[in-house]
């Protein structure tokens, strides 16, 4: 499973109505979510919740989330925090799956700036490179 959830109370089961603290734990698998997309989330919770990441075993990791005083309930952090854990998990591997045009991108906006050091490699578009004859693909214009 990829993201489990354990609800109780920080002592012995019975709950405390003193404290009314209450607390979530997430079990996320490694295999599926990142540590960096992971982390990043925790982050951006820090502002509503009380967050602490633990490993319990191999592949896995634990996340114990208490909820901070007069802000939203514990199953609406949960939730909002398995949503979030999805879209930094996402936005990670659309940042790696388009590295490569990004590169490209960056490298066309400064060689047509006319900076001193030309990028290293073919900064052309792919298409114009393909348009070009042989015998003028190695003289750049």
């Amino acid at each position: 499973m990829a993201l489990a959830v354990q609800q109780g109370s920080n002592d012995d089961g019975r709950g405390s109505a003193e404290t009314g603290t209450r607390e979530v734990i997430l079990l996320v698998d490694e295999s599926i979510y990142s540590k960096e997309a992971l982390l990043r989330t925790c982050y951006w919770f820090t502002d509503r919740c009380y967050l602490f990441v633990s490993r319990p075993g191999p592949n896995q990791f634990s996340v114990r989330i208490r909820a901070k005083a007069g802000l939203p309930s514990l199953e609406s952090i949960s939730g909002d925090f398995e949503n979030a854990l999805i879209d930094h998990q996402v936005r990670q591997d659309v940042e790696r799956d388009t590295a490569r045009l990004r590169e490209l991108i960056v490298a066309k906006a400064f060689a047509e700036g006319d900076l001193e050091d030309a990028p290293i490699g073919d900064d052309r578009d792919p298409v114009e490179r393909a348009n070009v004859p042989e015998d003028r693909a190695h003289n750049k214009p």
